[in-house]
């Protein structure tokens, strides 16, 4: 089960976090990857039922001023909340790995 972390309940209702979290989640879905909603700046993406996802959160980053940025697993950047591109090479990219061996931290779907 998914547990709240504190910093979460300070985002809850960011109008700019869940804009940023619905544009990158609309284009996921686009390249017919499953998006399943954790809340509204946090959601876990698989290439379909039964493989490994990566879960994805847009966050202000503390040492670029708290402009919003996108990570994985609440730990690994990947880049600016304005470049959903960027993030949707990425996480397809990382969907690709085999395991979590070759640094990217998955999530148990």
């Amino acid at each position: 089960m998914d547990r709240t972390r504190e910093a979460d309940t300070e985002r809850v209702g960011d109008p700019h976090g869940a804009a940023f979290t619905a544009a990158l989640a609309g284009m996921v879905r686009g390249h017919k990857l499953t998006v399943t909603m954790l809340s509204e700046t946090r959601f876990k993406v698989s290439a379909g039922p039964g493989s490994r996802a990566l879960e994805i959160e847009a966050r202000p980053r503390q040492d670029d001023g708290d402009r919003w940025w996108f990570c994985w697993s609440g730990t690994v950047w990947l880049c600016e909340a304005d470049n959903p591109t960027d993030a949707l090479v990425q996480i397809k990219g990382a969907l690709r790995q085999v395991g979590a061996d070759r640094g990217v931290s998955w999530v148990a779907s």
